[in-house]
């Protein structure tokens, strides 16, 4: 049923997912700790760049 290759291709494709895995974990910590320190910021008065309402900017 299974090829001569099932040794390496199973580990592969297992190993592949693990890091896809661990990348998608990773970046979703990091994007909730960006979120704290951005809310943190903000609190603390510290704007935006991108945020428009500041009328003292120039430009």
């Amino acid at each position: 049923m299974f090829g001569p290759h099932t040794a390496f291709i199973v580990p592969s494709y297992l190993a592949t997912a693990a890091v896809i895995l661990i990348l998608v974990v990773w970046t979703m910590i990091e994007h909730k700790a960006q979120r704290t320190e951005i809310a943190r910021l903000e609190k603390s008065g510290i704007k935006r760049r991108s945020d428009k309402s500041d009328t003292n900017r120039h430009g």
